[in-house]
């Protein structure tokens, strides 16, 4: 009787370690929708499935954070990879001002000087394909929305998604599909069959 019950423990003890492994494997179904969040509230990636395009998006809290990671396609290719917000690879955080008057206590007139706008300049970041099988990035993100989409061929069996902020793997910080659902670990791992 004894040795039953530590071997049901032994057992439910390996089924817990194993539930809290770095692998998630998910149901494509999980990721259909688009999960609510918004720019500069939230912090995290946000992963889904509209069709047949694959979506990834991530945003701070207005705090300068470096985000990384690659997705991986099995047995087949990724293909017609697009950045989100590429048409302004540079974005005015604050606009410039003029040179104004300004009359003090005595009716004086004091010129005050202007300021050139604020410019943030993401050439820095990267996102590409490594081969065809592979999308790898690098962006700086603080208080906006980053990211890219892909599609994918048929053949493609398994999709890994590995998702970083500030070089460690925080699964607390990604959610997937229209319900937000949070994930078990990371990598990701989807299976399309």
């Amino acid at each position: 009787m004894v040795y039953r019950l530590k071997k049901r423990i032994i057992f439910f003890l390996l089924v817990s370690m194993l539930g809290l492994s770095t692998s998630a494997f998910a149901q494509d179904d999980r990721f259909e929708g688009r999960p609510s969040f918004a720019e500069g509230v939230e912090l995290g990636y946000y992963v889904w499935k509209d069709g047949d395009t694959w979506h990834v998006r991530w945003t701070t809290r207005g705090q300068m954070r470096r985000f990384t990671g690659s997705v991986s396609a099995e047995g087949g290719e990724l293909k017609s990879l697009k950045r989100i917000d590429v048409e302004s690879e540079r974005s005015v955080l604050y606009p410039g001002r003029a040179p104004r008057v300004v009359y003090g206590p005595r009716g004086r007139a004091h010129v005050r000087r202007g300021r050139a706008p604020v410019v943030v300049d993401r050439k820095q970041d990267k996102i590409e394909k490594d081969g065809d099988r592979r999308i790898v990035f690098l962006a700086r993100t603080d208080d906006d929305i980053d990211g890219f989409d892909f599609k994918v061929d048929d053949e493609v069996k398994v999709l890994h998604f590995v998702l970083e902020i500030d070089g460690r793997r925080s699964p607390q910080f990604v959610e997937v599909g229209r319900n937000n659902r949070k994930v078990q670990g990371l990598p990701i791992l989807v299976r399309l069959d």
